[in-house]
């Protein structure tokens, strides 16, 4: 297979302002002086992630491409903040910590309903689970203290943060190394209304 033909580990976020990953920044470094040990993500590679696509061919990133800009076109900006730390799936078994969303969250959930819907149509699979807006702050993949862990996200979720703008939607590549993925921009969409 030729490096151009070589299939492409794809998913669409809304990137977030420097001063809100900085706060989430923050809210790791509380849960981490609580002791709090997990694999936790680079602030800088903090997103809001609306649709992973996988691995995918160069036809089907073109594909999905047509279906981001259908989708932004209807839309406008989504005025959010974060709010809130949260454990999925649930406290007995702690897989991700992640920081919650407030304000224009069911213009959110419509976009992204209206995205899966314009991506079914160019051939990818719908989502089977209904969407939860976050932004996952760490993954836990050694067993932690459920009761130590619930308490240090008590403690931690009152970082204050700065409310945003979600406008511009990106179709990112994402490369997965030891020490962390590195992500790319494939395609930008700013949102229309």
């Amino acid at each position: 297979m030729a490096a151009a033909d070589k299939d492409i580990r794809a998913f669409l976020a809304f990137p977030l302002p420097d001063d809100v990953r900085s706060a989430l920044g923050r809210a790791q470094r509380c849960l981490i002086d609580r002791g709090i040990r997990i694999s936790w993500v680079n602030p800088a590679n903090i997103h809001l992630t609306v649709k992973f696509l996988g691995e995918i061919s160069p036809a089907a990133v073109a594909r999905a491409a047509e279906a981001a800009a259908l989708t932004v076109s209807a839309a406008s900006p989504m005025e959010l903040a974060v709010k809130g730390l949260g454990l999925f799936p649930d406290a007995r078994r702690p897989r991700v910590v992640w920081a919650g969303l407030s304000g224009g969250t069911q213009s959110l959930i419509d976009f992204q309903a209206g995205l899966d819907e314009n991506l079914g149509v160019a051939g990818f699979a719908g989502e089977q689970r209904p969407f939860k807006a976050h932004l996952t702050l760490g993954r836990i993949k050694k067993a932690v203290a459920p009761g130590a862990l619930v308490s240090a996200l008590d403690a931690c979720a009152a970082f204050p943060s700065p409310r945003f703008s979600a406008d511009r939607l990106v179709l990112y590549s994402s490369q997965l190394r030891p020490e962390g993925a590195v992500y790319g921009i494939l395609r930008e969409f700013p949102l229309a209304g």
